[in-house]
């Protein structure tokens, strides 16, 4: 019976071996488990405080997308009222106003007497280089004519006059003065 007490103490070892694996088995199980939820868990609140900030972060950047759309209206609005402003100054001066009636209309002073050039028909007509000349269509009454040179950008400063080319020079074999 030695041999039947020496089995027992083996099967009882390693029934508690099994026990113990079985045992620590479940252990890791649970904390697996444990660990599984608590990730779950964790991945919830990220999506709940990620769909709350959302809201908040796309109305932000909608906003600052339109301050800055506000503030380039904003310059070119300033820059539309300063030229308006200068405008205003010109358009009080009455030598200005006299000289654009003249130009655009073709009013004279009083004791003036106007001459207007009439060239044959298929004659060019001399430009200034850089102005494109004025088109009429024929077939317009001629206020519409009028209306479209009053309706035009006023000419506030007369085009620079082209430079002169200096004159060529003399040629070196020309005999001195004198002589």
């Amino acid at each position: 019976m030695p041999e039947a007490q020496d089995a027992e103490p083996k099967d009882a070892a390693d029934s508690i071996r099994k026990s113990i694996v079985v045992a620590a088995g479940q252990q890791s199980e649970q904390r697996f488990g444990s660990a599984a939820r608590r990730a779950a868990i964790l991945a919830a609140v990220i999506c709940v405080l990620t769909l709350t900030i959302a809201g908040p972060v796309r109305t932000y950047f909608g906003q600052r997308t339109e301050m800055k759309q506000l503030k380039a209206t904003e310059e070119q609005l300033r820059a539309q009222i300063a030229d308006l402003e200068q405008q205003k100054v010109k358009l009080a001066d009455p030598v200005f106003i006299a000289a654009q009636a003249r130009e655009r209309l073709g009013f004279v002073m009083p004791g003036e007497i106007p001459y207007q050039v009439q060239l044959p028909p298929g004659s060019a007509v001399p430009t200034m280089p850089g102005v494109e000349p004025a088109t009429v269509n024929p077939d317009q009454p001629w206020y519409t004519a009028l209306w479209g040179t009053i309706a035009e950008k006023p000419y506030g400063v007369a085009p620079a006059p082209a430079p002169v080319p200096p004159a060529p020079a003399a040629p070196n074999n020309a005999p001195p003065p004198g002589g």
